[in-house]
């Protein structure tokens, strides 16, 4: 029987894809998961493979068209098979002819840009165009090194070194305290300008499962400075700066670590102690959110893309065939370590796979500051920790202190489900932001249009609940 073959939706709020190069020939023989034809998005360019084995009766889009979800893009049938295209699109949102001359139409001029100086075309990968957008990449002064010249990711990146874009991350003042007896290293960032009379609002900002602080707090950490906040960053035991076991993260000796620098923050002489609030982004939101829920001298919360189920979290990254291997690499594991008494260490992204535009980042952040490692070893225990960290069973416990949860719409790496989920159990007061355009990492960047709507939400929400907050009596 005859099987219609559609652009497939490849994330949660994608709504169209683009025709790349077609693999597959009208009339060839093609045998199921055999690639047919590339298929692009703003992030990611994969291989769509064949449904059944036969035929590839038609082609229906051409090379460069772009069409919505669910739209047929070719037929596959047996090869004796005659094949009637009015009955098997009949049911489709678009039909076949009418939607490949329009897609091709539209998205011509958007995905092959033209030179205005010579009228030569220049030819990107969606990912490469996407990046170049952000940084203010003329693409024609590109030089590809893709098949064809076509532009690749790596491309932009390039350029944009070149450039010396790459500018240092903000500074603040060094400062320690301790944790469990270990010393751990932070950096407060203050208000430019004159002392104010009144003491500050304070903010403690938890960072990542990289576990240091110069890996995008430095940035939010400015921007509430900015805003007349104190905010402090610092290095969990064991990363960074701060002593302790290196490169072993659990998840409850890191919260106590946020719990030291809350008290830190708190007895600084410019903070006002009654009014420190809590920062955490990716699995530092899951350590704020939990910090929290224990500690009431939080008095406001905000999650930035939060992981608000360990097991959950962990096992969304990965098919079900990839998750049992896990789950029996850590058996064995727990096995192995009671006899030797040591973990097996493991690379950061065999616990925690990467998608494509996340590890694209991390990669550029690594060249950009070797001395920072952001995809670091860590021990087998320390991964069975995050699958038993349940920080949504505990949110309900931060009410009536103020919580806002924010998300990206195309987050990747920690679904937004993470956050929906959350905050649909803490109590009042609370808001869930979804933000358009706001992956895991891709809005870090000051010119990104994202980053001013993160910052204007986070700064409106601490202003509100603990800027504006009366001092207990």
């Amino acid at each position: 029987m005859a099987t219609v073959v559609v652009m497939p939706k490849l994330g949660l709020t994608m709504t169209e894809g683009r025709v790349g190069k077609w693999l597959k020939q009208p009339g060839e023989p093609v045998r199921q998961g055999e690639p047919l034809l590339e298929v692009e998005t703003e992030k990611i360019t994969i291989e769509l493979e064949a449904p059944e084995t036969g035929v590839l009766k038609h082609v229906l889009a051409p090379e460069g068209a772009t069409l919505p979800v669910a739209a047929p893009v070719a037929v596959v049938a047996a090869p004796e098979e005659e094949v009637d295209l009015s009955l098997l699109t009949s049911g489709a949102t678009f039909a076949a002819e009418p939607v490949a001359a329009e897609a091709t139409a539209i998205s011509a001029p958007a995905s092959i840009p033209t030179v205005p100086s010579g009228g030569a075309q220049v030819v990107a990968t969606p990912a490469a165009r996407k990046l170049a957008r952000e940084h203010g990449i003329d693409l024609a002064r590109v030089r590809g090194t893709g098949p064809g010249g076509r532009i690749t990711y790596e491309d932009v990146e390039r350029a944009i070194a070149d450039r010396g874009q790459a500018a240092a991350f903000p500074r603040g003042q060094l400062v320690t305290f301790y944790s469990d007896g270990l010393r751990l290293a932070g950096e407060l960032f203050l208000p430019r300008g004159e002392p104010r009379a009144a003491r500050l609002p304070g903010v403690v900002l938890c960072t990542g499962i990289q576990g240091v602080k110069e890996l995008a707090m430095p940035l939010l950490a400015q921007a509430l400075a900015d805003a007349g906040f104190a905010a402090l960053t610092f290095d969990y035991r064991g990363f960074g700066s701060s002593e302790g076991a290196r490169w072993r993260p659990l998840p409850y000796e890191q919260v106590r670590d946020v719990r030291a620098a809350i008290t830190y923050l708190s007895r600084h002489p410019l903070v006002d102690g009654q009014r420190v609030g809590l920062l955490g982004m990716s699995f530092g939101g899951a350590h704020a959110l939990v910090a929290a829920a224990e500690d009431e001298r939080a008095r406001c919360v905000v999650a930035l893309e939060p992981v608000t189920d360990g097991r959950r979290w962990l096992r969304s990254l990965r098919s079900e065939w990839e998750w049992r291997v896990f789950l029996e690499e850590l058996a064995q594991d727990r096995s192995a370590r009671v006899v030797h008494g040591t973990p097996r260490r493991v690379s950061l992204y065999e616990i925690m796979p990467p998608d494509p535009e996340s590890r694209a980042i991390l990669q550029e952040v690594a060249r950009q500051f070797p001395e920072l490692d952001v995809h670091p070893e860590f021990p087998l225990d320390s991964a069975e920790a995050f699958i038993e960290y349940h920080p949504e069973a505990v949110v309900d416990r931060i009410a009536p202190r103020a919580v806002l949860f924010l998300h990206g719409e195309v987050d990747v790496l920690v679904s937004p489900e993470e956050s929906i989920l959350a905050a649909a159990r803490a109590g009042e007061p609370k808001r869930l932001v979804l933000l358009p355009g706001m992956g895991h990492l891709n809005w870090l960047n000051p010119k990104h249009p994202v980053f001013s709507r993160v910052v204007a939400e986070v700064t409106a929400w601490l202003e509100q609940h603990l800027a504006a907050s009366q001092p207990r009596s």
